[in-house]
């Protein structure tokens, strides 16, 4: 039984074991969603190891410009770590996958047309039978009206099936945001925001009010605030949290305390997901591990999350 090779896997640290296991990514941005080994062995370049924490988010930015961009950068390099995603998908048994794209990204391997011929055909290649929900997403520094005119063009073809916004929580207000929001719902996509991770409990509640979203990137200070995770609960918003990005940022203690926790045990729903695969340098297997191992929780609550991710309840549980 699935179920059973995921618990011996935890409880024996068996990373082979957790690696057969069907599992979901659902926050996870592409162009540092592969394994540093693998991108090592491509380009033949040893990369320096990750410090333990950064000094929050513009830390690992500036981190990641230093030590990554120089040795694989341009369109080629870009187009190098999305393959890379793919492979780590492929080799961690993702059953369920939603990776972030931005404009510039796209712009820059050729635009829309090629841009989906080169993602098509990474994923037929790697993993075919994953499901694949391809997110566009835009910097909170964008200009949103400039945005909001020009997202057509990339909506139009069908292709994406979430929006999302980030790169820092305090650069505008939420409010900005709706005019790109309304465009979203218009093409049916799935609404998501990075908040809550530096942010307060009371902005979670603030964005998903005011751009009407279905689930948020991150959240876990939501935690902190019993009438917020009831407002969550009850509304039916999920959480993708992100624990080695949340402890490495500097966002959350550690991750015996890491938030979660409290989330799941107050009824919230969650996901675990690597974020920047790259940067933090643990895949999805591992973050499993990490919060085991920590006792953050137990097997059952591990594995109900691991199973709702997929978005397959009533078929895993039968297994």
């Amino acid at each position: 039984m699935t179920r059973d090779l995921f618990y011996e896997g935890l409880i024996e640290g068996n990373t082979e074991k957790l690696l057969l296991v069907p599992k979901s990514d659902i926050h996870n941005h592409s162009t540092k969603g592969c394994r540093r080994k693998w991108l090592e062995e491509k380009i033949n370049h040893k990369f320096p190891q990750t410090p333990e924490r950064f000094s929050g988010l513009e830390g690992m930015q500036e981190w990641f410009s230093d030590n990554i961009k120089p040795y694989c950068s341009g369109s080629e390099g870009i187009i190098l770590r999305w393959e890379g995603a793919f492979a780590e998908a492929k080799r961690n048994h993702i059953k369920r996958l939603s990776m972030n794209f931005g404009v510039t990204e796209i712009e820059l391997v050729g635009g829309m047309d090629q841009f989906v011929k080169l993602i098509d055909y990474f994923h037929q290649e790697y993993c075919p039978d994953t499901l694949f929900e391809p997110e566009i997403t835009y910097v909170s520094v964008c200009d949103i009206e400039k945005e909001t005119e020009s997202i057509d063009a990339y909506l139009s073809k069908g292709f994406f099936r979430s929006i999302d916004v980030c790169g820092g929580e305090d650069i505008k207000p939420v409010e900005e945001f709706i005019p790109l929001y309304r465009k979203a719902e218009q093409y049916h996509l799935i609404k998501r925001m990075h908040v809550g991770e530096s942010g307060s409990a009371d902005d979670v509640k603030r964005a998903v009010e005011t751009l009407g979203l279905d689930e948020v990137h991150h959240g876990i200070h939501a935690a902190e605030s019993k009438e917020v995770m009831k407002y969550l609960t009850k509304n039916n918003i999920r959480l993708n949290v992100c624990p080695s990005s949340n402890v490495m940022l500097g966002y959350a203690r550690d991750y015996k305390n890491h938030p979660i926790k409290t989330l799941y045990e107050n009824g919230v729903r969650v996901t675990i997901n690597t974020d920047d695969l790259f940067i933090f340098d643990s895949s999805i297997e591992n973050e499993y591990l990490l919060l085991f191992q920590a006792g953050t929780l137990n097997a059952e609550q591990l594995n109900d999350i691991r199973i709702r991710g997929q978005g397959c309840e009533i078929e895993e549980k039968t297994k």
